[in-house]
């Protein structure tokens, strides 16, 4: 009976292997053709040669979001060679592309327990790049083969998150990041997912072996010169930088700092000095990697008592508007000279108008600096309209001073946001009549699942100086923020985030991974994209009242404008001639201070 069973789970188990993975074998490094193209758009482990030499070992390369496997032994990579010429086994396996964490961490689990069986060995060595290396802890540790792993090099993996996939929860910014060609496992590598799930449920796991990782962040944007890395890194807008610090276009240097790894370089290490796609190069990452594998009792004298201090704050000396939307200007803040406009752009070579309340007229922007899909222009008079020929989102920073900071504060299940607003200059006041609110959407569950659902405005109150939003009432679940500040006439400030509640322990060990989740809505505007007319529907809606009261407001929560209607008996209401006067843009329409569906006005 028992050797039934066995037969059974073997069968199974080769089954599924079949179904998840492709298999290719490669002929040898200088004999591949470098116009050489695999399967693209499935799961794939290509074999390499087995070389003369072969020294009994094997080393597992994995792609982070985008499918860049083949990237790792095509393209003048000058790692399958390197690895070849030194007698080792290599094998490049490509996981989903995107598909998060946990999704690509069960496939690389499932591709250990093959390769290791292919080769008669007991464990592999991996060398992931940017998310693999995510898969890979994921594989070790909540999918059980830290066993089957004697080693983990993680080339640029952004362990603590990367701001690039915070902007991505905005649905007005998909846009941005679909230039990035990443997708769905956007959801589980913003900061504030890894900080408040990724981190504390793996670190804090009996499985967790932190010293088995050997972590090359690099931090050389700037001297990097290949086309991706840059691509990714415009979509920042140059927020990147001074909110997570030194990068290499993608993952900041500190969100490469995993708990108890090994670190081989410092912040801005001069021998890191290249970006997010040179890490994964064999002629930059192998000798380090290299040099490990020859000398497994080597230590680097590089330490980080602390990767979590400053993760819970996030800082603003800018405010964003949005292409779609007229009702957004350039305003300066009291007391400011001018502006700066840090854009990014759809288009790739995008020109830049404005109007002027003052001047009456539309002037060409002539840009400070201008690259593929990003410029940044200077900006001196007040209450100019930005136009142009693409989509675009800009990051307007002043010069007066005047910061908003959010911290998250950990209280049992359900987080406190507290926002400040600081006067850096001792002769700058913050002004008193100062609101802070917010825009929420619920975007997964806490395990990544991914959700539907409609906005929902917040409000922050105001005590001892700080503003407040306590998150009990809400459901479980994983939240992007759009949070914005705002005293009239004297500033205006934006930051893009997001929160965790529920208890993850619980939800990551009982609920199911990857299953798909859709909510039925209860309030509709059709079309979203309101012209002429728009008629309001409300399904399941409860309604004691002989009227209805609506409120709309911008992107940012500002409310517009409110009004009531008489209840009906069918529950659709032609709301056509409320929204009339309104300027193109992006809206949320408010039903009863409850419920809250997204429009468009064109």
């Amino acid at each position: 009976m028992k050797l039934k069973i066995t037969l059974i789970t073997l069968l199974t188990s080769t089954l599924l292997f079949a179904q998840s993975f492709t298999e290719v074998q490669l002929p040898k490094p200088d004999q591949l053709n470098p116009f050489f193209i695999g399967p693209l758009f499935k799961s794939t482990i290509h074999y390499g040669a087995t070389p003369p030499n072969y020294n009994g070992k094997v080393l597992l390369f994995n792609h982070g979001y985008i499918d860049l496997n083949q990237n790792q032994f095509l393209f003048d990579n000058s790692f399958y060679k390197e690895t070849y010429k030194e007698g080792y086994q290599a094998v490049f396996v490509a996981t989903t592309r995107g598909g998060g964490i946990w999704v690509n961490g069960e496939l690389l689990a499932e591709s250990i327990d093959i390769v290791t069986a292919k080769y008669n060995v007991s464990d592999v060595t991996i060398i992931a790049h940017s998310n693999g290396g995510k898969a890979a802890e994921a594989a070790m540790i909540a999918y059980g083969k830290k066993n089957q792993v004697s080693q983990v090099f993680a080339l640029g993996t952004p362990y603590w998150g990367t701001y690039l996939a915070d902007i991505s929860q905005m649905p007005w910014l998909n846009w941005a990041w679909r230039l990035t060609g990443l997708n769905e496992g956007a959801r589980t590598s913003t900061t504030y997912y890894c900080r408040d799930v990724v981190r504390p449920y793996l670190d804090n796991n009996e499985n967790n072996e932190p010293d088995k990782f050997v972590i090359l962040g690099a931090s050389g944007y700037f001297t990097g010169s290949n086309l991706l890395a840059r691509a990714a890194f415009t979509l920042t807008g140059g927020v990147l930088l001074p909110v997570q610090g030194a990068n290499d276009g993608v993952a900041p240097y500190s969100s490469t700092l995993r708990p108890g790894g090994e670190y081989v370089f410092r912040k801005n290490d001069y021998r890191a000095f290249f970006d997010h796609l040179d890490v994964s190069f064999g002629q930059f990452s192998w000798p380090y990697v290299k040099s490990y594998l020859q000398n497994r009792s080597q230590r680097s004298s590089i330490t980080h008592s602390s990767t979590i201090s400053n993760n819970y704050i996030t800082t603003s000396n800018y405010y964003i508007i949005h292409s779609e939307n007229e009702y957004d200007q350039i305003v300066l803040d009291k007391n400011s000279t001018f502006a700066v406009a840090e854009i990014i752009h759809e288009n790739a070579e995008a020109q830049f108008t404005s109007t002027s309340e003052n001047q009456k007229k539309t002037e060409l922007f002539k840009p400070q600096q201008q690259e593929e899909h990003k410029t940044i222009i200077t900006v001196a008079n007040n209450k100019q309209q930005l136009k142009s020929d693409s989509r675009f989102a800009a990051f307007i920073k002043q010069n007066n001073g005047i910061t908003m900071k959010l911290e998250h504060q950990p209280k049992d299940i359900f987080p406190i946001l507290k926002v400040d607003i600081i006067a850096k200059q001792k002769d700058k006041q913050v002004p008193r009549n100062t609101e802070v609110r917010g825009v929420i959407i619920k975007t997964s569950e806490i395990n990544g699942v991914a959700q539907e659902n409609d906005p929902r405005l917040i409000s922050f109150s105001k005590k001892n100086g700080s503003f407040y939003f306590n998150t009990e009432g809400l459901e479980d679940g994983v939240y992007s923020l759009f949070l914005n500040s705002e005293s009239e006439g004297n500033f205006k400030r934006s930051i893009i985030s997001g929160f965790v509640v529920g208890d993850v322990y619980k939800s990551m060990n009982t609920e199911e991974i990857n299953t798909p989740i859709t909510t039925e809505k209860s309030l509709t505007i059709t079309p979203n994209s309101v012209k002429d007319k728009a008629i309001l529907t409300l399904t399941v809606y409860p309604n004691n009242s002989d009227q209805i009261t609506l409120a709309i407001y911008d992107i940012s929560g500002k409310r517009i404008k409110d009004f009531v209607i008489p209840t009906n008996q069918n529950s659709k209401y032609d709301i056509s001639n409320n929204l009339q006067s309104l300027s193109r843009g992006i809206y949320l329409l408010q039903v009863n201070k409850e419920k809250v569906v997204k429009f468009v006005k064109e």
